[in-house]
């Protein structure tokens, strides 16, 4: 598996792991406000997919100069609320 592929598949996973436990602890009426919050963020990073790129290049550029597990956690936190966070907090 190359590291960009690597990369893709942990911020996958943690995508998915995330909004698995926000979704069941939802209303039905919020589930659907949430899924097109999902569906809209998804469409702005394909559309700016080189920027993308280089969000996700930096963010694991510092995480390779951490020495520390936890410091290499919440860059990675600060990395998939970049990319998935918004205006109203969905995540945990």
């Amino acid at each position: 598996m190359t590291k960009g592929n690597t990369i893709g598949a942990l911020i996958l996973g943690a995508a998915v792991g995330v909004a698995l436990l926000k979704y069941y602890s939802m209303s039905p009426e919020e589930r659907q406000e949430f899924i097109a919050h999902l569906k809209n963020k998804a469409h702005d990073l394909l559309d700016d997919a080189e920027g993308t790129v280089d969000k996700v290049k930096q963010h694991f550029a510092e995480i390779d100069s951490k020495p520390s597990p936890v410091d290499k956690l919440f860059v990675f936190k600060r990395l998939v609320s970049d990319l998935f966070g918004s205006e109203k907090r969905y995540l945990i």
